[in-house]
């Protein structure tokens, strides 16, 4: 008897809810996912780690974008002072509960300013701890000045208050004030290509100039000690100075860092100097007249602020806080690292003038959070960010991985891609914690763009290499956003934002016509720049 059964092959059944002809084709050690994109299968397993930082407390006060570029902890009365776009006190007695005891002061200056300015440094006087000095070194919307508070403590069954009264402001032509210090009953001042100033302070007279000392390139600060004054001077390094006759200070010694010195602090006979590109450096002063660079540790953005506690430096080296264990000056090791982000309302534009529009582009990730400034007290980690200030326990013990990403990561352009053309981008990936890191599932939301590797492991201290691909699949802006799952335990997933054919000035875009004033009065034309190199510098003044 004949037998009409056929057989039937069912392919497996897709979990996928979008499926249709523009699958991705998985590559080895790659599934498809629920989602329609390609996943590891896991060969690579996440370690299990807990952070060597963590957060105590983002101490959010009147204002939230308060541009912090300086702070100092005062162990006697456990104050936390601070200069941002104001000037203020916190109680951090309790690291976990901080608050706000003096903020949004503001300084009033002779010659007025287009917006009335915070400070960007300060220091409390030792004698008189209620009098703190501050200084600005001025810019397009901030007056430059040296000034102060007379903080006015009362204390009543154990709760104090504040009512702070400014110091008269100085003002003098053609200077620039930078970092400062008090020692000896005077004022030491940083003041940039002008050398260092050193001020008397009286209540009734307000400031007068005592000397002044040539000699340094751009002094961006001092600490003085006894009679010996520490200046981080540029590009000049750290140079050393005699101040025990202020009309006759002499620059003793100096040791040039490589990079652009602009903060120090002093531990005994060793300095730690934020450096700029250099990093932070080490430099043993015991002989002041021969300063000399013992170690450096190399910081991925530019060291610009730099503590010190109990074996311990901190630098904020602008996108991150580093942790670095200097028991052993000789050999200093970064043991632990933070980065704080931000949510900023990014948008993407097509079109041009009456016919532009905008919409939100919400898919973008948070953005680095910048650190301008750091302090310290035993496993306490103040920072000073852009932002607010913030609260960090340090455990030196634990063992960790700690993911760095570039920071262009926030928009990798692929630039102009013709249609069924493909175009090729590195993504390193580094490596700045004191375990391996395992990248164990690295994915793109778009199917216009890939991955490779899946999976990635990179040891401490080195870098690894994510290859990103676009083929386009139209002549218009197409974009993705790359997801990277690790045991980094402070941030087990890390997106980067990719772009092809973006509208507009990008990679591979022609420079269009520009016609402008120079501050100096003399017209530029961007033609001049024709069939040469030129590099566009975007920056502000704080």
């Amino acid at each position: 008897m004949g037998s009409n059964l056929r057989w039937l092959w069912l392919a497996p059944l897709s979990l996928c809810g979008a499926c249709g002809d523009d699958l991705p084709q998985c590559g080895p050690g790659t599934e498809l996912g629920a989602d329609a994109h390609c996943h590891p299968t896991h060969s690579l397993e996440p370690g299990n780690f807990s952070s060597p930082v963590t957060l105590l407390q983002r101490l959010q006060g009147e204002e939230d974008h308060m541009h912090v570029s300086q702070v100092r902890y005062r162990e006697s009365d456990q104050l936390l002072f601070f200069c941002s776009y104001t000037f203020g006190v916190i109680d951090a007695s309790n690291p976990q509960d901080m608050s706000y005891l003096v903020e949004g002061l503001r300084h009033e200056t002779p010659s007025g300013s287009p917006r009335t300015p915070g400070c960007l440094h300060f220091m409390w006087d030792d004698d008189d701890p209620d009098l703190v000095f501050t200084s600005h070194r001025g810019n397009i919307d901030f007056a430059t000045f040296l000034s102060g508070w007379d903080l006015g403590r009362t204390e009543d069954d154990g709760d104090v208050e504040f009512a702070p009264v400014q110091l008269p402001a100085l003002q003098e032509p053609g200077e620039s004030y930078g970092g400062l210090d008090v020692e000896n009953g005077l004022v030491y001042v940083a003041l940039h290509e002008n050398g260092l100033g050193i001020y008397d302070y009286d209540a009734a007279t307000g400031f007068t100039r005592v000397a002044t000392a040539g000699g340094f390139g751009n002094a961006w600060t001092v600490v003085v000690r006894g009679t010996t004054a520490y200046v981080a001077d540029g590009a000049g390094g750290l140079a050393v100075a005699d101040v025990a006759d202020p009309a006759n200070v002499r620059i003793l010694g100096r040791a040039v860092l490589g990079g652009t010195a602009q903060e120090l602090v002093l531990d005994g006979n060793l300095a730690y100097v934020a450096a700029g590109s250099a990093g932070m450096v080490i430099v043993d002063v015991s002989n002041p007249a021969a300063p000399a660079p013992i170690s450096s540790v190399p910081t991925y953005g530019n060291a610009v602020a730099v503590a010190y506690s109990a074996g311990r430096a901190y630098v904020a080296d602008w996108n991150d806080i580093r942790v670095v264990d200097v028991a052993d000056p000789a050999e200093p090791m970064q043991i632990a690292a933070t980065r704080m982000t931000i949510n900023l309302d990014y948008e993407v534009c097509e079109g041009e003038g009456d016919a532009e529009v905008c919409m939100p582009d919400d898919a973008r990730p948070d953005a680095t959070a910048r650190n301008l400034a750091v302090a310290a007290h035993d496993d306490v980690l103040f920072a000073g960010n852009w932002w607010v200030p913030y609260a960090f326990r340090v455990h030196p013990d634990r063992l960790a991985p700690y993911l760095v990403l570039p920071e262009d990561a926030s928009l990798l352009d692929f630039g102009p891609t013709a249609v069924g053309e493909t175009s090729t981008l590195e993504l390193p990936v580094t490596n700045h914690g004191t375990a391996p890191l395992t990248l164990y599932d690295n994915w793109i939301d778009s199917a216009a763009f890939t991955v490779s590797p899946p999976q990635l492991q990179v040891d401490p201290g080195q870098t690894g290499v994510l290859t990103l691909s676009y083929t386009a699949t139209t002549e218009t802006r197409e974009s993705g956003v790359l997801h990277v799952r690790s045991d980094d335990p402070q941030q087990p997933v890390r997106q980067a934002y990719l772009v092809g054919n973006q509208p507009g000035l990008g990679v591979g875009q022609p420079l269009p016509e520009i016609e402008l004033t120079l501050v100096d009065g003399s017209p530029f034309s961007s033609t001049a720049l024709e069939g040469k190199v030129a590099i566009l510098a975007y920056f502000a003044t704080f």
